[in-house]
């Protein structure tokens, strides 16, 4: 299935979670950072993989202007999957956990607003963690998404 892996990444952890998705994907997976990413990458694929970091319990800023420049129907009968990294509720100061767990990670708010513009979720969104603020992950985040890839094929 064409697939495009568009993702932000700030400190390299949400990239090494796109490359691994994209590795178990297989060839028809085009690894695209959101610098890069275009419309047609979005229109040109069965299945958009949309990767960000959590900043306060939403997307990147990076994703969320990307998300605003797109046509409002671009997501129409799109299979969308999208995935997150963040830190553990647990490591975190009180006000940050109290986000956590009102909001969440960006994954699901993301999904939802590709959701209500018409996109398909093709699985449950997915958030990986990492240490601190700029990582590393942690261990056997990179095998879970490579399982959380799998189930999308």
């Amino acid at each position: 299935m064409k697939t495009a892996i568009i993702y932000d990444s700030v400190y390299g952890n949400t990239g090494k979670i796109a490359e691994e998705i994209a590795r178990v994907i297989g060839e028809e997976a085009k690894l695209i950072h959101i610098s890069q990413a275009h419309k047609e990458d979005i229109e040109n694929a069965e299945l958009v993989v949309l990767g960000t970091p959590t900043h306060g319990g939403r997307a990147s800023e990076a994703v969320q202007a990307f998300m605003k420049e797109l046509p409002s129907d671009i997501w129409s009968s799109k299979k969308v999957a999208v995935f997150s990294t963040g830190m553990p509720a647990n490591s975190v100061n009180f006000f940050l956990r109290f986000v956590i767990k009102i909001i969440g990670y960006a994954s699901t708010p993301t999904l939802s607003v590709i959701v209500k513009q018409g996109g398909v979720a093709a699985g449950a969104p997915a958030d990986f963690m990492v240490k601190d603020k700029q990582g590393p992950l942690l261990e056997g985040e990179i095998e879970k998404a490579g399982k959380w890839a799998e189930s999308l094929k």
